[in-house]
């Protein structure tokens, strides 16, 4: 839940389609808001991309190639730590891969959570404008710099609602197609979920997003740094520590399936 709603955010403030600079006159919250109202608008539009990513965890340096599909991303190893991973390694890649092109079940479940994440992705970017008290903190280069700040007035309804409500950050909005360049955000306070009998999720942590133009209307995450800490249910602790970043941007056919993405990889 708690990286789902990193990435909520981030999505919320990235708007869907190249517009006009904002006018002068244009409030903080209306830029916010018209963000919000163009990724509504542009989310059925969805561009599938390979790059390759380097990701850190375990005091380890994973380097993967990543294809999106119209399933779910496949990753394929790349490196360990700088070197070609063992045979050991790939026999464990290679297992992981024909489990999920053999298992319909698993596709499915996977699927299943994708929607459920794109429909509490839409529940939060329609309640973003009035969640936060937004401040226009002037301008850098294109981007216009808006800090937010939870609303007191706003009553979160749901789990995900006031993990996103305890935020404060900053955003910076490409003024030209009104997508989001830069995002740093941290929990403010503590949430408690039943007076903390259910869940907890600790004060002060952090997300930091960075995107990139591909195309024009075209944005995709190049880093991204999540580090969330807390619990959830008879004790189970929720540790979401990510810092990955991703390079080599290339489009992939729109209906790419998972095993022509699987076959891809194999001619490599």
């Amino acid at each position: 839940m708690l990286a789902r709603v990193s990435r909520f955010l981030t999505l919320a403030f990235a708007a869907g389609m190249a517009l006009p600079p904002a006018l002068p006159s244009q409030t903080a919250k209306e830029l916010v808001g018209d963000a919000c109202y163009n990724e509504l608008e542009q989310r059925e539009k969805r561009t599938l991309w390979s790059y390759v990513a380097e990701r850190h965890s375990n005091n380890h340096v994973y380097r993967e190639q990543v294809i999106e599909t119209v399933d779910a991303p496949v990753r394929h190893l790349l490196a360990v730590d700088g070197y070609p991973p063992t045979s050991a390694q790939m026999k464990e890649e290679n297992d992981r891969h024909q489990e999920l092109l053999n298992s319909a079940s698993r596709r499915h479940a996977i699927q299943k959570q994708q929607d459920d994440d794109d429909k509490k992705m839409e529940e939060l970017l329609r309640i973003i404008p009035e969640a936060f008290v937004f401040e226009d903190r002037g301008k850098e280069g294109e981007s216009e710099i808006i800090a937010f700040h939870p609303n007191p007035e706003f009553k979160p309804k749901t789990y995900e609602q006031r993990v996103l409500h305890a935020l404060d950050g900053i955003v910076f909005i490409d003024l030209h197609d009104k997508r989001i360049a830069r995002l740093s955000g941290s929990l403010g306070t503590r949430v408690k979920f039943g007076y903390g009998l259910i869940g907890q999720v600790k004060q002060g942590g952090t997300t930091e997003i960075t995107r990139v133009q591909l195309s024009p209307g075209v944005w995709k995450t190049s880093t991204e740094k999540i580090d969330i800490d807390g619990r959830f249910v008879m004790l189970k602790t929720i540790n979401k520590h990510q810092d990955e970043s991703r390079t080599g941007f290339e489009p992939v056919a729109p209906d790419t399936s998972l095993a022509q993405a699987l076959n891809e990889i194999g001619k490599k």
